[in-house]
């Protein structure tokens, strides 16, 4: 299982971070870091008669979604939402989705984790609904996602439930693995 993080944080210690790396502890996996991706608004142009060639970014995030067939995005809740810059990268997926390479192959799903500080597992699930569609739409699984508390970094490792969430996913994903290692 090749897995690829997606780091949606422009914090160093995040709360998100530290989320993610109780989840891929022991795993092999890359990560894709928003602050080392230099991101310019995403111009759309789908509807142009010529074919737009990808710009870095989106060459970026194509080629990490096509090397790797379990997705994490660990992501803080900024005002309810994701943060600008990682809504500028994903805004990138309506160009990359429409590639022939993309077509052919593409990550087998997709898992969330959000940590906001103000009751994240009720004001979070329209990021989830949002992420719910945007994954429908390039037709790759979503079907897990962990919602966390913590507002000052480091707070998230005090939500048992979070933590308890992330070990069963973990596990999950381990007993995924070893089962199609033996296919």
């Amino acid at each position: 299982m090749a897995i690829g993080l997606i780091l949606g944080t422009s914090r160093t210690k995040s709360n998100s971070r530290i989320l993610a790396d109780a989840l891929l502890k022991g795993t092999e996996h890359q990560i894709l870091d928003i602050n080392e991706i230099s991101l310019l608004d995403f111009e759309d142009s789908r509807h142009e008669s010529v074919p737009v060639s990808l710009d870095e970014s989106s060459q970026t995030l194509m080629n990490f979604l096509l090397e790797h067939n379990v997705i994490v995005i660990a992501t803080p809740i900024y005002w309810y939402g994701i943060p600008g810059k990682l809504k500028v990268l994903l805004d990138r997926l309506s160009h990359v989705f429409r590639q022939p390479d993309f077509k052919k192959q593409k990550p087998r799903e997709v898992i969330i984790l959000a940590v906001g500080g103000d009751q994240p597992r009720i004001k979070g699930l329209p990021l989830i609904l949002q992420f719910q569609h945007i994954f429908d739409f390039v037709d790759i699984p979503f079907q897990h996602y962990v919602l966390a508390e913590g507002n000052k970094p480091g707070d998230v490792s005090y939500d048992q439930r979070a933590l308890a969430e992330v070990a069963w996913l973990r596990e999950y994903m381990m007993k995924r693995e070893n089962y199609e290692g033996q296919i």
